[in-house]
């Protein structure tokens, strides 16, 4: 399917944004900012079930996703090389991406992502994904009265089904053990103090990726972008070879 997007409409290289789980595009909306002064053509995507986009049913796997991103590319005739910018799930979205169609991909941002969750973890989410979930989505017109960050705003519209599936899929996930390949540069980054995407984790991942580097975010859990604005810019303008005076 087609995705609801953001472009900027620019002329230059493709820069393109995937939010993680219970999230949206609009999640970006300060890197869009930053990166509309300069020459890139930006595009960020809802993945289906997030934001604009609609969960068109079913199961929805990790390759469906993949499927999505392609036609999505395909629909705004992108055929060249891209530079992506993948949050949590969509880190490992572009991951995929990157593996299947190699050429598409020139270098990855992989911000918080989840080499390999925490058991523990996975088992709050899936109590937390039952009776939890459905009450609180009962109660969703209340709590966005409520002044939220943007991270728990998303949460709240989000298809509740799309996250089950996306749950489902991150029980299989180790990229510490089942390395992908990537023939790109890639450029990791995580939260000191992140739950989901254990800095250790990461840290290993990087040490099999010979081409990759690592980037602790001192002050930052899982949505560093959020967490440390300033400085998330500065890496991200960093890996693009940006001047800081965009910022």
């Amino acid at each position: 399917m087609i995705l609801s997007h953001y472009e900027n409409k620019k002329q230059g290289p493709v820069i393109l944004f995937i939010h993680g789980t219970a999230s949206a595009n609009e999640m970006w909306e300060e890197q869009y900012e930053i990166l509309n002064k300069s020459h890139y053509r930006v595009i960020g995507v809802d993945l289906r079930g997030h934001g604009k986009s609609k969960d068109p049913g079913g199961i929805g796997t990790m390759q469906d996703h993949v499927n999505d991103l392609k036609e999505t590319l395909g629909y705004l005739q992108i055929s060249e090389p891209i530079i992506i910018i993948g949050h949590s799930f969509g880190a490992v979205l572009a991951m995929k991406l990157a593996e299947q169609y190699p050429h598409l991909v020139m270098k990855l941002l992989l911000v918080s992502l989840p080499a390999r969750i925490p058991k523990i973890l996975l088992q709050y989410y899936r109590w937390f994904l039952g009776k939890p979930i459905e009450y609180l989505k009962k109660k969703v017109h209340l709590l966005l009265k409520l002044p939220l960050k943007k991270r728990h705003k998303f949460a709240f519209t989000t298809e509740i089904n799309v996250i089950r599936q996306i749950w489902r899929e991150s029980l299989n996930w180790d990229f510490v053990t089942q390395v992908p390949r990537l023939n790109c540069p890639v450029y990791l980054s995580v939260g000191r103090f992140d739950y989901v995407a254990l800095k250790s984790m990461v840290r290993k991942l990087h040490n099999e990726l010979p081409n990759s580097t690592y980037t602790i975010f001192n002050w930052s859990s899982h949505v560093c972008m959020e967490d440390e604005p300033r400085e998330f810019n500065k890496w991200v303008l960093a890996a693009l070879a940006l001047p800081l005076i965009h910022i």
